[in-house]
């Protein structure tokens, strides 16, 4: 099992090193962006309670933003529930926002305990690019901004 600040050093190590990535810590948080995406990827790493030998142990959220600012409607929450946990990795949330707004987020939660290279570059690289081409599918659907609009 591994404490929230082994786990964090792990993940890091991964994303910098194998991967090669330039990240940007955020307490808790690592933010990684892409030029060729209109979304970033965030990876959150949280304390998951404790095994039955009272062991730490820790999850790995990997998220991107689809939109920000949209206007909730009924048809929007249709999406949500009938669309939005249709891929293999990941699901849509709704963060209430300014009064009247909401965003959507795409994130999959990874046990920090046992997680590997291959493992987070996959739920990554699946979180990045089904949120790259909601954004713009959705946006059109439902207005509100895409992480890299104004």
């Amino acid at each position: 099992m591994a404490t929230l600040d082994q786990t964090m050093l792990k993940v890091q190590r991964i994303l910098t090193g194998p991967m090669g990535l330039n990240v940007l810590l955020d307490g808790n948080r690592i933010r990684i962006s892409f030029n060729d995406a209109s979304t970033q990827l965030q990876v959150r790493i949280a304390e998951w309670g404790t095994d039955d030998q009272g062991e730490p142990r820790t999850v790995v959220v990997v998220s991107a933003p689809i939109l920000r600012e949209v206007v909730p409607t009924p048809e929007l929450f249709e999406w949500v529930a009938r669309e939005g946990g249709s891929r293999w990795f990941g699901h849509v949330e709704v963060h209430d926002f300014e009064e009247g707004t909401v965003h959507l987020v795409f994130s999959h939660t990874l046990l920090g305990d046992y997680l590997d290279q291959p493992e987070l570059e996959t739920a990554m690289w699946g979180i990045l690019q089904v949120a790259d081409h909601w954004d713009d599918e959705l946006q059109q659907r439902f207005g509100g901004k895409r992480f890299t609009d104004a």
